[in-house]
């Protein structure tokens, strides 16, 4: 297997730490990106039409209350078919007279 002097050991040791410390101090893409989008986060989201937190949460009350109205119609339905079923008997009950 391949072995490493001491010396060669320091070299790689201070590459690592050298890039460890240029990243650090240069300016990256990701930086400026973070930077640039905490300074215009409201023109951000309007101009591209994004999602906040409190809409978020507007549209997830209005689905709540969408699901509980369409529960209440589903057992509505069921109710008012029961009143049909009722009523066609008495019909047939009431042809079945004359």
């Amino acid at each position: 297997m391949f072995e490493t002097s001491g010396k060669t050991n320091r070299i790689f040791e201070n590459v690592s730490g050298f890039k460890t410390s240029l990243g650090d101090k240069s300016p990256s893409l990701e930086r400026t990106l973070d930077s640039y989008f905490d300074r215009n986060s409201e023109a951000v989201i309007e101009e591209w039409g994004l999602l906040t937190d409190s809409d978020i949460a507007v549209y997830q009350r209005k689905l709540e209350f969408l699901s509980y109205e369409v529960e209440r119609l589903y057992i509505e339905k069921e109710s008012m078919k029961n009143r049909i079923s009722g009523i066609e008997k008495a019909i047939k009950e009431l042809e079945a007279k004359v």
